[in-house]
């Protein structure tokens, strides 16, 4: 047998190819000690020497050790993280040839995606893993005993150590980082939105910190009738449905009920729970959204004064 790849490995190759160099290896140190208190992955997201990774990583560090893919390292700066995003962006002072990655469109996704993994399982660095996105929107418990939702589910092997590593696409594109694996199980690996990454990853980057805006509703995706989408000219055939609503909270004050479908928030189609989070993820607490919803076939629309997310809430 010859040694060409079929068609099918060649693209896993490449892929690997264009993904791998935007990949690190990321050692944090213990704050008290100041030993080695555990590796994890990071990827490089910018030309200015930014990189993310999972804020379980970096833990309580203010300086990591990097290791790229090409042999260099570096001590990186981590000028913010956010364990209910469970997100964390570090800073490296020497940029030249750095790497960024590509990140994908993730609201696009559809269960029986072909992606890899890439990161440092057990210390192994660089490993590749191939595997489908299994299932979006999921929710589960994250590493700080916070809840991870709009989470993405995939059969892609992922150990300790490919923690904050990249889940990409076959054309390179990254749409997800990794965050975590249940214990005991084999195929259930989860990675957050690569949306949901830029989005968090952008104010952890300009502020040191992530805003938590709050409606206080849970909800779940569901489709619109094409009749309601005719009749009311809506520019989505999904949305969120209400399926609670918390006592007191921004949503209750407005007048938002249980079954109300809610279609947009300040003009952004709100197709999945995630994509509320991302239209909150631009109005900072305590100022007014416009959402609009239907109510028993009945369209509306309320402004909604966003508050600043209690612990152990959602949406």
């Amino acid at each position: 047998m010859g040694a060409a790849l079929d068609p099918f490995s060649n693209a896993i190759s490449t892929a690997a190819e264009t993904v791998g160099p935007s990949v690190v290896q990321i050692v944090a140190h213990s704050p008290a000690s100041g030993h080695p208190a555990g590796t994890g992955s990071g990827v490089v997201w910018d030309a200015t020497g930014h990189l993310v990774t999972n804020a379980h990583v970096v833990g309580g560090s203010r300086h990591v050790d990097v290791n790229f893919a090409d042999g260099r390292r570096q001590v990186g700066e981590v000028v913010g993280a956010d364990v209910a995003f469970d997100l964390a962006v570090v800073r490296v002072a020497r940029v030249e040839e750095l790497r960024p990655a590509a990140f994908a469109d993730s609201d696009l996704l559809r269960p029986g995606a072909v992606v890899i993994a890439v990161g440092n399982p057990y210390g192994l660095r660089w490993s590749v893993t191939l595997g489908v996105i299994s299932a979006v929107e999921r929710i589960l418990p994250g590493p700080a005993g916070e809840v991870l939702d709009g989470m993405l589910q995939t059969d892609a092997a992922i150990n300790p150590g490919n923690s904050g590593g990249p889940l990409a696409l076959l054309d390179g594109g990254i749409v997800g980082i990794t965050t975590a694996m249940l214990e005991g199980t084999q195929g259930l690996g989860f990675a957050i939105p690569a949306n949901t990454v830029v989005a968090v990853g952008e104010q952890l980057r300009d502020r040191g910190r992530a805003s938590h805006p709050w409606l206080g509703i849970e909800g779940q995706p569901e489709t619109v009738p094409d009749r309601w989408v005719r009749l009311f000219a809506l520019e989505t055939d999904s949305g969120v449905v209400v399926t609670g609503v918390y006592e007191g909270s921004p949503a209750d004050r407005a007048g938002l009920r249980t079954f109300d479908l809610i279609v947009s928030i300040d003009g952004r189609p709100t197709k999945t729970p995630s994509a509320v989070r991302r239209a909150l993820a631009l109005i900072a607490p305590g100022r007014p959204v416009r959402v609009r919803f239907l109510r028993g076939g009945e369209p509306g629309e309320v402004d909604v004064w966003v508050a600043e997310r209690p612990p152990a809430s959602r949406h």
